[in-house]
């Protein structure tokens, strides 16, 4: 498929408006539009990702900039035809929708913003067989993907023999759907016990790691759900979530942060004492896990940007601390680009733990989907799996027959569709959905900090975590892993100069994100026959009063460190703060009164729907644990309220936002419900207890239970009354 010469046109005349070459004001001279491949790329994304409709929507939206009546009943006003008008009237029909009041409007600039944004600057114009190249990244300073030597050597060399086709009737003792962070670490313990196939949608990883390329383009195309380009159903948060092998673990920044004591209290008292922060199960579970992935903060060695994170922490006295990893070697300037593929193999991802022990121990992988699980007598006894390609022809489904336990680990996107597909009707299936909404506080320095090189987030400021109210709810500071593509998607855009202009100072940038630690939740249900996510998510007003707190303290690190040039937001209408020139200047009545503007900007900006860049790497809770089926869609086991021996072991099962990066807490489960699983499949003396404590959980006891108790109360009952008769006798017989 390809576009047609208007929407060709309509793409090209957009692409220079938003992006000018030097004739417009641009430093460039080749106009975007004629850099080579660019097009091509567009039209690739598009093709690959979007569903008929989302493409028919965007044809239509690139048709009416092709007319003037197209273009003047989206601009508003009277208008010829987008691509017939000079680079100023482009300029303004453009800044007019981004500032629109009317929400579609707003949406419509900030999709194609991101769509032609990120793809013109993250593209790669050479053969898949040559090193990543940019037309553009000179200007930038961005030198693409390094090529480094490793010390690292463990890669995917047991992918081959591992991958199998599926047969109708074929049998397990477990299926697992889904390979990331819950799928992984529950398959390494099965795998020992029985018979165990993955069933994983998502892109396979080489076996031979320099066949990742890392360049950011065909890193979020190959590795990223919906290659980057979902976000919620309103356009106004991108939602990051991996699909690969290993999940999140195999494209996450290597964050490794425990669930906080405050998030486990809480949980706690919502009836799942597991979670106690003295539970020694879990807290062995999370211990195992830490060990297992070479989780450290020692000898973690911080790039340009999380230096000056620590730098601004320091000054104004915020409280921080080093974020472990589990990257090696952090020192590298290649673990800045871990997020696009493990081309070093130096993050201890998924799969180069976990996977690589479940396949040594025999485990096996589907590449393909998980339709349903079939059912009998309420017990979950199969599924019915598909190639990704099959997903819509339902006479090539095979049903896969499963003895023990199918276990679905898809991720808060997609087990809820799972289940849903599968007939389920909890109300907590697809509802409590956390994405812990992120926004950012960008500055210039005067020198580079290339924020790209070295391991990303290695540093978290707790100082504001527990919320302007004070219940736990509030942000936690960091730094991103900012390359050009995401920057692009990300910046805001006032016009074409002022845009180009803060991308060509990108080699200078730092970043602070704000992850603010939700307390209102979202949905997610299915469009397509129930396979791909529909995400319906807006912070609430709680939230927004601590991401707006977040966004001030986090311009309060950056303004007092050296060197900062200007800062500014993610807000379409936000003023940029120019730092003063000298450190007199600082305690002057005109900055103070630039600092005070910029602070009650923050304010008054708010967090409108696409007007304040949003983004989220994290998604949880929407299908959450819960100690009977209205706190919750599975029990304290993961086990679903609904169907015996169906298992949801992801994240989820987050009973609320876990305040952290989740990967920790997700496998720290995942460690937990496995080892239980492995117990009661052995049939050990803990495992006999667990079953017990199962089957009164799910009212298979209640009858015995209800006897027994009987029984006690009876004979408690006659013994009574035989002492009091006795006692009547003794005192009338004198004895």
């Amino acid at each position: 498929m390809s576009f047609s010469e208007i929407h060709v046109a309509s793409i090209k005349a957009l692409a220079d408006a938003l992006y000018p070459s030097s004739q417009d004001g641009g430093g460039a001279a080749t106009p975007l539009s004629e850099q080579p491949m660019f097009v091509e790329r567009i039209e690739e994304g598009v093709f690959t990702h979007l569903d008929s409709f989302e493409i028919l929507e965007l044809k239509t939206l690139l048709t009416l900039l092709n007319s003037a009546v197209g273009t003047s009943l989206l601009y508003g006003g009277p208008s010829s035809a987008f691509t017939s008008l000079d680079f100023a009237s482009r300029s303004q029909v453009l800044a007019s929708l981004s500032r629109s009041p009317i929400g579609l409007r707003r949406k419509a600039f900030n999709g194609l913003k991101r769509l032609l944004m990120g793809t013109a600057l993250s593209y790669n114009a050479k053969g898949e067989s040559e090193a990543p190249h940019n037309p553009v990244w000179s200007s930038l300073k961005y030198p693409g993907p390094p090529v480094e030597a490793s010390n690292v050597t463990a890669g995917y060399d047991f992918i081959g023999k591992s991958y199998v086709n599926v047969s109708s009737d074929d049998e397990f003792d477990y299926i697992i759907i889904g390979s990331g962070c819950g799928g992984s670490v529950v398959a390494r313990q099965l795998c020992k016990v029985g018979k165990c196939l993955i069933i994983e949608k998502g892109t396979p990883l080489p076996s031979d790691l320099k066949d990742v390329s890392q360049c950011e383009s065909e890193g979020m195309s190959k590795f990223y759900e919906k290659g980057s380009l979902l976000t919620t159903s309103d356009g106004s948060l991108m939602i990051l979530a991996g699909s690969a092998l290993g999940g999140g673990s195999t494209v996450n920044w290597g964050c490794c942060l425990d669930t906080p004591k405050y998030v486990r209290e809480e949980w706690n008292e919502m009836g799942l004492s597991q979670f106690h922060p003295d539970d020694e199960e879990f807290n062995s579970a999370m211990a195992q896990v830490k060990t297992y992935m070479g989780v450290t903060d020692k000898g973690v060695v911080h790039n340009g940007m999380n230096k000056k994170l620590i730098e601004g922490c320091d000054k104004n006295k915020f409280e921080w601390r080093v974020a472990p990893q589990n990257i090696k070697d952090t020192s590298l300037k290649s673990a800045g680009w871990t997020c696009f593929g493990p081309r070093q193999g130096n993050k201890q991802g998924g799969g180069v733990t976990w996977l690589r022990e479940y396949s040594d121990n025999g485990g096996k992988f589907f590449e393909g989907l998980a339709v349903k699980v079939v059912t009998k007598s309420g017990k979950a006894t199969g599924v019915v799996v598909c190639s990704n390609s099959d997903r819509d022809s339902p006479s090539k489904w095979k049903t896969l027959n499963v003895r023990c336990k199918v276990i679905c680990s898809a991720g808060s996107l997609h087990s809820p569709l799972f289940l849903q597909r599968s007939g389920f009707r909890n109300k907590n299936i697809g509802s409590n959905l956390r994405l812990h909404p992120v926004s950012a506080v960008m500055a210039t320095c005067k020198e580079d900090i290339f924020g790209y090189e070295g391991a990303p987030m290695t540093t978290v400021c707790t100082e504001f975590q527990n919320g302007v109210d004070g219940d736990g709810y509030g942000p936690k500071l960091e730094c991103p892993s900012v390359h050009t593509g995401v920057m692009a998607a990300a910046l805001p855009w006032k016009n074409g100069p002022q845009f180009k202009g803060a991308l060509e100072s990108s080699s200078k940038m730092v970043a602070v994100i704000v992850l603010q630690r939700d307390i209102g939740g979202g949905t997610v249900t299915g469009k397509n026959n129930g396979f791909d996510p529909v995400v319906d998510y807006v912070p609430d007003a709680r939230d927004e009063k601590n991401i707006k707190e977040g966004l001030k303290r986090a311009f309060d690190i950056l303004r007092v460190c050296d060197t900062i040039d200007k800062i500014w937001t993610c807000h379409v209408d936000q003023p940029c703060y120019d730092a003063p020139s000298s450190a007199d200047a600082e305690g002057s009545a005109a900055n103070l009164a630039n600092v005070e503007a910029f602070r009650k900007a923050i304010d008054e900006n708010g967090v409108g729907v696409n007007s304040l860049g949003l983004f989220c790497a994290h998604q949880m809770g929407s299908c959450r644990m819960g100690q009977n089926p209205n706190a919750g869609a599975v029990d304290e086991d993961g086990e679903l309220w609904e169907c015996d021996n169906l298992h949801v072991i992801d994240a989820s099962v987050f009973p609320t936002a876990s305040g952290a990066n989740p990967m920790i807490t997700t496998m720290s489960i995942a460690q937990m419900l496995g080892s239980r699983l492995v117990e009661m499949h052995k049939a050990t003396d803990r495992g006999a207890i667990l079953l017990d404590k199962r089957r009164i959980r799910r009212g298979e006891l209640t009858g015995k239970k209800n006897r027994v108790f009987s029984s006690l109360w009876i004979g408690a009952f006659v013994m009574g009354v035989m002492g009091a008769m006795s006692a009547h006798w003794v005192k009338k017989l004198g004895v």
